[in-house]
């Protein structure tokens, strides 16, 4: 069982980790693609590794503070993210 929870524990903080990851490199290459020399890979490579450090230090801040499986897990079930939902039983035979 330590094997499964170490493996799900490593998911979610690859999940915290990528997020802030994409939105940098995304950055670095609209970056890149308006400056196509040596300034513009440069900035790219360094806006990317910017958004690496900040990925691990969420990740790990949240693995730190609560766990990285609770953390996602309050994150999925939030309220907002979930849409409207009906709590009156007669909306739900609708």
């Amino acid at each position: 069982m330590k094997i499964i929870e170490w493996l799900l524990s490593a998911l979610a903080w690859l999940q915290i980790f990528i997020s802030p990851v994409i939105i940098g490199v995304i950055i670095g290459l609209i970056i890149w693609l308006n400056m196509h020399n040596n300034w513009g890979l440069s900035a790219a490579i360094i806006i990317a590794l910017i958004s690496c450090g900040i990925g691990i230090d969420f990740a790990e801040k949240a693995r730190r503070d609560k766990g990285t499986i609770e953390f996602m897990s309050r994150n999925i079930a939030h309220p907002e993210l979930r849409g409207k939902e009906s709590t009156n039983e007669s909306d739900r035979t609708k």
